[in-house]
């Protein structure tokens, strides 16, 4: 028993000693310091290398670590335009939105930025009248000239766009915001062109689509008002052939026959005076976006939300 005491305190005095040494750390071990420049270059590195995914982490990483940081609110915009790019629309208009609600200075320039932002997060889902919401709204909080100018402009934009598509027209909202910007701003972003090409839209020939539903009692005679020529021939060959089949059918004494016939030409028939007054309309819109597009131009654009195809403004301001 005295042996093993003795035994166990040279053991203890042993590991005592050694202990120092054991948990203690050379000085010329390499080590790693990440600041808040070196994480904050490297995020906007991805960023600008277009790997908006990496960028977005990155990003987070320094706003987590690094909040005091005069640079947060920058950090906090270009993780929702990398958003926006990698296709997370409505995550990027929530951070916008956080942006604009949290900065104290309205007037800031990533509080303006997100404003803009936001809008084009709510337009790309295909949520115009969001995206105009978030521009009205700001409307109210900015007190800069400058800013006002560039949301009327946006406005207008958005309104001409929708008029590209079948059953708007906006040209007179388009018409009423751009004559909000300022004077100043007015030549340098071509008012008096735009507005002279919103009036010529708006006087643009157009076809009566009551006329054209009239006409279509003869069969192709409204494709034939509005200009339509093959859908007018190939209306009144199939509309006429029907016709005469199921009047031969009743003659044959086949009323079953002709009466069938005589329910599909119904169906024909009745579209041949629906697609008429459509017609009209197309071609209303389309005498409408061949004038504009001498000053905007239109192409087509995809909502991801309803699944549908519209008309895209890309140009003209």
């Amino acid at each position: 028993m005295k042996h093993l005491l003795i035994s166990l305190a040279v053991l203890a005095f042993i590991w005592g000693f050694s202990l120092p040494y054991a948990l203690a750390i050379p000085d010329d071990q390499p080590g790693l310091s990440i600041t808040a420049d070196m994480q904050f270059d490297y995020a906007l590195t991805l960023f600008e290398q277009k790997d908006f995914t990496a960028a977005q982490v990155e990003f987070k990483r320094f706003l987590h670590f690094f909040p005091q940081d005069p640079r947060h609110e920058r950090a906090d915009y270009t993780t929702g335009v990398a958003l926006f790019h990698s296709g997370q629309f409505y995550e990027a208009a929530k951070r916008f939105d956080t942006i604009i609600r949290q900065s104290k200075d309205k007037d800031s320039p990533w509080a303006r930025k997100s404003c803009f932002m936001q809008s084009q997060a709510f337009e790309a889902m295909g949520n115009t009248g969001y995206a105009q919401v978030v521009l009205q709204n700001y409307l109210k909080l900015t007190r800069d000239t400058e800013t006002k100018d560039r949301i009327y402009l946006e406005l207008a934009r958005m309104h001409i766009q929708n008029t590209g598509n079948l059953g708007k027209d906006e040209l007179d909202f388009a018409r009423k915001n751009l004559l909000l910007i300022s004077h100043e701003k007015q030549r340098e972003f071509k008012v008096a062109k735009q507005l002279k090409a919103i009036d010529k839209a708006e006087n643009a020939p157009t076809k009566s689509p009551v006329l054209a539903g009239v006409l279509a009692i003869i069969p192709g005679g409204g494709m034939l008002y509005c200009e339509r020529y093959k859908d007018a021939f190939i209306n009144f060959c199939f509309n006429t052939g029907l016709i005469w089949a199921a009047y031969t059918a009743f003659d044959h004494d086949n009323p079953a026959l002709g009466g069938v016939i005589t329910f599909m030409e119904t169906g024909f028939y009745s579209g041949n005076i629906y697609g008429s007054i459509t017609a009209a309309h197309k071609y209303n819109k389309a005498a409408q976006i061949k004038i504009l597009n001498k000053t905007f131009e239109f192409e087509p654009g995809f909502d991801p939300v309803n699944k549908s195809f519209f008309l895209k403004l890309t140009h003209g301001f």
